[in-house]
């Protein structure tokens, strides 16, 4: 083709289409090159006659075509400029390391522990249970008079599995400890009796085997167990011959039909499960004024909520109070969500925890933002000059924030490590039967939040320094040279100041109220003496052991206990303190009048045996304790503790009383009445936070048990004599297996668990909060002198006294650490009230508190204004003159 130079549009009177050379003018580049392509276009066009189809299409490839050109060179200028801007980053960092590591250090802080929070809230509370669409899986009880759960009577849920049309299907289940014996040596599972139905309402099938038979909860059935994947490897190697074969549980032979899949998990991790037929015909299952442990589960039909199915079993219980009110007078149903029940306990408690880390990562955050002020205060002569020489205010802007999202990613990093080893620490300083611990971990969802919050900690909080540092035009480049960070900068930083130390106030409150509550735990009156003592348990199960061989049995434990040296007092007893009761029932008084049946008084029913007061350091008050009189002969008679002698006699003496087990008009050859023969004093008995139930004590001779604990005191410490009362166990019987071998003090320190934790992560975050805080204001302050050295140096040389200079360094620090105080405390005072759930023995607004918390800070506070106070207090006046 031949080369046209002049301009194209007066080649020929009649052109191309008019919208096509608009875009072809648009698309080619303005130079020889371009004019020369316009020119072939049109000469080409006019040589053909002046088609314009031909010029539609070709003049529009032309400008798709260099359009797409242009992008690829954009796109590739801008990856080459990132990339400069990348390896300019990371050089200025290497130039500065104390800078650059006190940013990923604080930000790894804070990154590492609410990622490592977040993994606990992950795993516990937000995952989903590992069952079959557990959105439609519910929880459901009874509820006494007074509005406590109760366990579900049998013949309560095979009514409301009659009657309840909210759901799908209802199954019943309880946790069941049982004996395995018949191999190598007796073991203590973990197992849960379930009705037939069970796996099939919370969608789980056995990998090998089969599921229950359909007639599996018939009294008297044949019974039936279901094993886990890791008890099937851990006890039978893996052998499908298992199912199939009969093992003994409890002294009770069940045939093992199936092996659940590995992945399978119902509330915690069981050994087995077993069916209801073996039990379903007992007096004492049977019974509709018996709670007996069970809880019912059940399957939302769908489109069903909680709420409505709350509402239907509630009408289904007034229903039955109509029809049985002997029993079930005053009970009502409650139902909640499977996976809100499992983590209620826990719930508040993580929530608080994720909340003080949301604290912590905001300092954090804020610490970065401040120190990323600072240094690009300290570059604005630099900036400047790039701006002089053709630098746009989005390339510095953009330069800048590639620095900040390079240093936040190298926090995460860092965050990740803090947050692996932190959440390892955490799991192993978690309550015990903490629900769904082993589903705590580190796992994609939690690496992803913590590179999401870096990302917005580097984007965020490096955007405000980015915009403000890059706003310096480049005729400033001179006068920058000289002077100090604007005012603007100033308020920033200062605002930053008060808003952390706010933070840190919070923090610090919640760490105060924590340590208040442990100290106020540790100071409780447990009404015994918890030192040297060790408690154990074994089960006297199946019909074997008949009710005379059970008290021989507890009375040769307890002789030859005694005898073993070191040992100065051993006890049996059916409940423990702290631990909790093992059996509670309504009882009335003799004397009193025939109460309302909902309002029947219940209270924990303790078997005991000899010297069970003197092993625990209680105290007898008015009576005697149990002795040789009481035999399974003589009269019932029972000890009562003081709450129960106060709230039904008040003022009155309870010696010589007579209350039975209960309702008022049960024959008294099922519930003899009981002769009060003693008080002794109120103990901790569910847990030390709960109030002190009514109790009454029942010698064991009277009322023989199946899982009798074993108390020992000892001289010295209680973990040297366990092997020697395990060997007098195995020596009556070999096949009865020691467990939750325990000291009384582990016992004290498990209910107090959820505190502890609590109070240890609050007081580490509001020491690195501290810590954060008072770095912040010691940088505020001493880039404040450096930046008044010449004002400094004029007051002195007119006369200023270092100690004006000292007091006026000090005053400006200490008002931004004043008004951070203030804001911090109202709203340490309104998100105190959220935790106090975990409080104990202390108010959410505790003055002591909130005055000791005051303090720490402001003495912290005026040590980090002394340092740099101090400095500028030694400024020579000559020389910061002549540095002007």
């Amino acid at each position: 083709m031949r080369r046209v130079q002049k301009d194209p549009h007066d080649v020929m009177r009649k052109g191309p289409p008019r919208v096509v050379r608009w875009i072809v003018d648009r698309a080619l580049p303005r130079d020889e090159r371009g004019n020369a392509m316009r020119g072939d276009l049109i000469e080409e066009f006019r040589e053909r006659g002046g088609s314009a189809l031909w010029y539609w299409w070709h003049g529009l490839s032309v400008a798709l075509r260099y359009a797409r050109m242009r992008r690829q060179e954009k796109r590739s200028m801008r990856l080459e400029s990132m990339w400069q801007d990348i390896r300019y980053a990371v050089r200025a960092y290497a130039k500065t390391p104390t800078f650059t590591l006190a940013v990923i250090a604080t930000l790894a802080l804070g990154i590492g522990a609410s990622t490592a929070i977040f993994s606990m809230v992950n795993g516990i509370l937000l995952e989903p249970l590992p069952l079959q669409d557990p959105s439609r899986l519910i929880y459901v009880n009874e509820v006494n008079p007074v509005g406590n759960r109760m366990s579900v009577a049998w013949p309560t849920y095979q009514d409301w599995v009659r009657r309840a049309q909210s759901v799908d299907a209802l199954a019943d289940s309880r946790e069941e400890p049982m004996t395995l014996t018949g191999l190598d040596r007796p073991l203590r599972i973990t197992a849960r009796r379930v009705t037939a139905n069970f796996f099939h309402v919370v969608g789980g099938h056995p990998a090998l085997g089969r599921d229950f038979s359909a007639d599996a909860d018939v009294p008297n059935a044949a019974g039936e167990a279901i094993i886990s994947d890791a008890f099937w490897r851990a006890n039978f190697d893996a052998s499908p011959s298992v199912v199939g074969r009969q093992v003994t549980l409890d002294a009770v032979p069940f045939t093992i039909v199936g092996v659940m899949p590995p992945a399978f998990q119902y509330i915690r991790a069981y050994d087995a499960f077993v069916t209801m037929g073996p039990i379903s015909g007992l007096q004492q299952v049977t019974n509709r004024g018996n709670h007996s442990g069970f809880y019912a589960v059940g399957r939302l039909k769908p489109g069903v909520t909680a709420e409505a199915a709350d509402r239907e079993f509630k009408t289904i219980q007034s229903s039955l109070e109509r029809e049985y009110p002997k029993t079930n007078a005053g009970i009502s149903a409650r139902v909640e969500l499977l996976q809100d029940r499992v983590v209620s306990d826990i719930k508040l408690t993580l929530l608080a925890l994720l909340g003080a880390v949301g604290c912590l990562l905001l300092i954090a955050c804020v610490n970065v933002a401040n120190l990323l002020i600072a240094r690009g205060t300290a570059r604005q002569h630099e900036l400047a000059v790039r701006a002089a020489v053709g630098g746009s205010r989005a390339r510095l802007t953009m330069q800048l924030l590639i620095e900040s999202a390079l240093v936040s990613l190298a926090g995460g990093l860092a965050g990740v490590a803090i947050a692996f080893a932190l959440l390892r620490a955490l799991v192993a300083v978690a309550p015990e039967g903490t629900p769904r611990i082993d589903a705590v971990h580190l796992n994609t969802t939690a690496l992803w939040f913590a590179f999401g919050a870096a990302a917005a900690s580097g984007l965020l909080f490096g955007l405000f320094p980015a915009g403000a540092a890059s706003r310096v035009q480049g005729s400033e480049s001179l006068r920058l040279r000289s002077s100090g960070a604007s005012a603007g900068s100033h308020r920033v930083r200062r605002a930053l100041i008060v808003v952390e130390t706010a933070l840190a106030i919070v923090l610090l409150v919640g760490a105060g109220l924590t340590m208040r509550t442990l100290q106020a735990l540790t100071r409780v009156d447990t009404g015994f003496q918890p030192d040297h003592l060790v408690t154990m348990r074994v089960n006297l199960a199946g019909d074997a052991w008949t009710p005379a061989r059970r008290l021989n049995f507890v009375t040769e434990v307890q002789s030859r206990v005694s005898a073993i040296p070191g040992v100065t007092r051993a006890a049996i007893a059916y409940s423990l303190p702290i631990d909790g009761s093992q059996w509670n029932s309504v009882f009335v008084a003799a004397d009193k009048p025939e109460p309302i049946r909902a309002e029947t008084p219940s209270a924990a029913m303790s078997p005991i045996g000899p010297q069970y007061f003197d092993a625990l350091g209680m105290k007898v008050l008015a009576g005697r304790p149990f002795d040789a009189r009481d035999s399974a002969t003589s009269p019932r008679v029972g000890i009562i503790n003081e709450t129960l002698a106060r709230r039904i006699w008040p003022g009155e003496s309870a010696i010589g009383k007579r209350v039975k087990q209960g309702w008022y008009d049960s024959p008294e050859s099922f519930s003899p009445w009981i002769e009060i023969v003693g008080v002794v004093g109120d103990v901790k008995f569910e847990g030390v936070t709960a109030e002190t139930p009514m109790q009454l004590y029942l010698p064991l001779p009277q009322v023989p048990i199946r899982t009798p604990a074993i108390i020992v005191r000892t001289a010295s410490d209680p973990a040297s004599v366990v092997h020697a009362v395990e060997a007098i166990v195995h020596d009556i019987d070999k096949d009865l297996p020691v467990y939750s071998i325990r000291t009384m003090d582990q016992l004290l320190d498990s209910s107090i668990a959820r505190q502890r934790m609590a109070m240890v992560v609050f007081a580490v975050f509001a020491g690195v909060a501290l810590l954060l805080a008072a770095i912040g204001l010691y940088g505020v302050v001493a880039q404040g002198v450096t930046e008044r050295t010449h004002e400094i140096g004029v007051r002195m040389a007119l006369g200023a006294d270092r100690r004006h200079v000292l007091t006026l360094v000090v005053r400006q620090g200490l008002s931004m650490a004043l008004l951070g105080v203030v804001v911090g405390i109202v709203t340490a005072a309104a998100l105190s009230r959220s935790i106090q759930s975990i409080l104990f023995g202390v108010k959410p607004t505790d003055p002591i508190t909130l005055v000791g918390v005051v303090g720490a800070l402001l003495t912290v506070a005026t040590i980090a204004c002394c340092v740099p106070a101090w400095r500028a207090s030694r400024v020579d006046p000559t020389q910061a003159l002549r540095s002007e």
